[in-house]
């Protein structure tokens, strides 16, 4: 077989592979979900899942959610996206380039899924391993032509309306022109949490959890990224409206980007454990859309075995690729996200999930 034609077919087989295990489904109790969580697995291709699911074998969590569907990934100005522009694609349903957060090709502010939550009344949450103004998280809550501008975004996101966040970068306060991140929160009227301890006595809204950063931004082994997202859940639960949350695990991108096997796998049987936290939570209140996805490819990622026949990684490029990638759904209307699309479809799908909402 070619290479071409392997690399065309590759994404499909992965997608069989990882729902081969058997789907526990739930029985969804409304039509149009309550609640919606994208998880996302930075630079997570088709080899990333078929990685994860190896790794955590009959535990793997994506395998089990009953709807599978590929997605491409270009941004508005290069075949191989970054992740500004693909998670703003994911969040406005409009293309944009490279390194512009929340905005279109433009330069035109465009309202954002957590945005469209706001305005219906439900609470949102953005949680992350790496720095709480992450692009992807941030291109949920921010406006602005370059992701580069972090004093900007930092101000812009702690602005925004966003009930919760949860991420890293607290060494990076009070230097490089960032005031101290006492002094930060308290101007946005954010309770501030630093130590893991204090996560169970946290507010139910403006609550922010900053901790610092670890190397190839996997998680904080503290505040492990399952039990943020569960921290998380608790808290947007308790709104009778509803809420709409964003789980990133940033350590599957930058070990890629390293070609750090080891802290990559880390990454991914985290990813995938946080993954199963989320799905637990919806399949016993059935009301809850979960959407699972990469949101582009990095490392050029190959799954091999090793001369004693372990599972090891190789990495065809410290860059992000082109490659589609899987997107995994659980709960109310997640029928309506199989087959293959662009990233822009993601947002536009669950817009059309919303009462009373239109394109």
């Amino acid at each position: 077989m070619s290479r071409s034609l392997w690399l065309l077919i590759l994404p499909a087989l992965v997608a069989l592979a990882c729902r081969s295990l058997p789907a526990a489904a739930p029985e969804a109790r409304s039509a149009i979900p309550k609640n919606i969580v994208l998880v996302v697995g930075d630079g997570m291709g088709p080899s990333h899942f078929a990685a994860a699911r190896l790794l955590r074998g009959e535990d793997f969590e994506a395998g089990r959610f009953p709807v599978t569907g590929l997605v491409a990934t270009r941004s508005a100005s290069s075949r191989v996206t970054d992740s500004a522009a693909a998670a703003t694609a994911m969040a406005t349903g409009v293309k944009t380039n490279n390194k512009m957060l929340g905005v279109d090709a433009e330069g035109k502010p465009r309202t954002t899924l957590l945005e469209f939550a706001k305005q219906a009344g439900r609470s949102t949450g953005l949680v992350t391993t790496s720095v709480f103004w992450d692009a992807t998280p941030a291109a949920f809550a921010v406006h602005t032509a370059s992701r580069e501008n972090v004093a900007a975004i930092i101000g812009q996101i702690l602005g925004s309306g966003v009930d919760l966040l949860a991420g890293a970068g607290a060494e990076l306060f009070g230097r490089d022109g960032l005031p101290p991140l006492p002094s930060t929160a308290a101007q946005h009227g954010w309770s501030l949490i630093t130590e893991p301890a204090a996560l169970a006595s946290a507010p139910p809204t403006k609550a922010l959890a900053v901790f610092p950063s670890q190397p190839n931004d996997v998680e904080n082994p503290g505040a492990r990224l399952p039990v943020l997202a569960r921290w998380a859940l608790e808290r947007l639960s308790k709104d009778p409206d509803g809420f709409f949350l964003v789980v990133e695990h940033e350590g599957t991108d930058k070990a890629s980007h390293e070609n750090a096997a080891a802290d990559l796998m880390a990454s991914l049987r985290s990813f995938d454990e946080t993954v199963g936290v989320v799905a637990e939570f919806a399949r016993e209140r059935g009301d809850t859309l979960v959407l699972v996805a990469g949101d582009h490819e990095t490392g050029g990622l190959r799954v091999v075995e090793d001369a004693t026949g372990a599972l090891a990684l190789e990495f065809g490029t410290k860059l992000h690729t082109g490659s589609l990638v899987p997107l995994f759904a659980l709960g109310p209307g997640a029928e309506n996200f199989g087959g293959l699309y662009e990233n822009t479809e993601i947002s536009r799908k669950v817009q059309a999930l919303s009462p009373g909402r239109t394109r």
